[in-house]
């Protein structure tokens, strides 16, 4: 017969390993994933700034867009992040 004793313990290992496989296999597919979008968002970069010198967007552009976007923010009660006055 097998001793509950050694049996209890092969089952708490088995699941110690099974934990430690898991968790280090979900860490490595986040870094894969976490790598692939700084590639994206460095790429977009890049191209970013090449639009800007073929006539893109500006620096001396940037600011008469912020003054367009504050003019159709929502003010009073509304921009308090939806709160409401207590």
């Amino acid at each position: 017969m097998i001793d509950p004793t050694s049996f209890g313990t092969a089952v708490l290992v088995l699941g110690v390993l099974a934990t430690m496989i898991i968790a280090f296999g979900t860490a490595a597919l986040c870094d894969m994933a976490l790598r692939r979008r700084e590639d994206r968002a460095a790429q977009e970069n890049t191209t970013s700034h090449d639009d800007a010198r073929e006539g893109g967007a500006t620096r001396a552009e940037a600011p008469a867009r912020t003054r367009e976007l504050v003019a159709h923010a929502p003010a009073g009660n509304a921009a308090a992040n939806g709160s409401s006055p207590a």
